[in-house]
């Protein structure tokens, strides 16, 4: 008898995700063609880990850090 570890972590289908990171269906689709949002494919639905959702949203800073100069004044 085999036994399944509980997930840990909510999943989400392909509509959730789409409206918690605002973009379309076919986009988040396109991302998980691209392997860039990891999920899980059962039968015919996907699944998106919930961590998955605020990784994309929120990727790592990356370069310079903006200036608060204020803009000059014409």
């Amino acid at each position: 008898m085999i036994v399944l570890e509980p997930k840990k972590y909510r999943m989400l289908t392909i509509a959730e995700v789409a409206a918690a990171i605002g973009v379309t269906r076919g986009r988040i689709y396109q991302l998980l063609k691209d392997q860039k949002i990891r999920g899980e494919k059962i039968g015919t639905v996907w699944l998106i880990p919930e961590t998955e959702v605020s990784r994309f949203r929120d990727p790592p800073k990356v370069g310079r850090p903006r200036s608060n100069c204020p803009s000059p004044v014409l």
